[in-house]
């Protein structure tokens, strides 16, 4: 059995009774949910997945075995939103430099790579980084 991880974003009643549900999937995960889910009105299941989102990053036995982590998408990702100046100024902060120091700070790592291995950071990042900042865009 496979899985992936999201965070539920909204729920609404239908007529009939049936629960609609909002999953915003990280974007690391993009191929392996259309992988697992490659058409519409495919049966899933859910549970939360709490456990492993409350976990400090200094328990993070990914980083502790491995402190050479490869950056991945979210990495990309972030290093992209931190040449832009619409960023610093979303991020209220002069530069890039200071605006990857803003990430770091929020999503509590010392390293943007560590977006890509720590589940919690990823949340933070997606929560209080990425969605904001592409909502202010619109």
């Amino acid at each position: 059995m496979e899985a992936i991880s999201g965070t539920r974003r909204a729920m609404k009643e239908m007529s009939d009774g049936t629960i609609r549900v909002q999953v915003d999937i990280d974007p690391a995960c993009r191929g392996e949910f259309l992988k697992l889910f490659p058409s519409i009105d495919m049966p899933v299941a859910l549970a939360p997945l709490v456990a492993d989102f409350e976990r400090p990053k200094t328990e993070n036995p990914v980083l502790q075995q491995d402190q050479q982590l490869k950056g991945g998408e979210l990495a990309k990702l972030a290093g992209i939103f931190c040449q832009q100046p619409e960023f610093w100024e979303f991020a209220g902060v002069p530069d890039g430099e200071c605006a990857r120091d803003w990430i770091l700070d929020i999503c509590c790592i010392s390293s943007r790579r560590e977006l890509d291995h720590n589940p919690v950071a990823a949340r933070i990042f997606h929560d209080l980084v990425r969605k904001p900042y592409m909502e202010s865009r619109k």
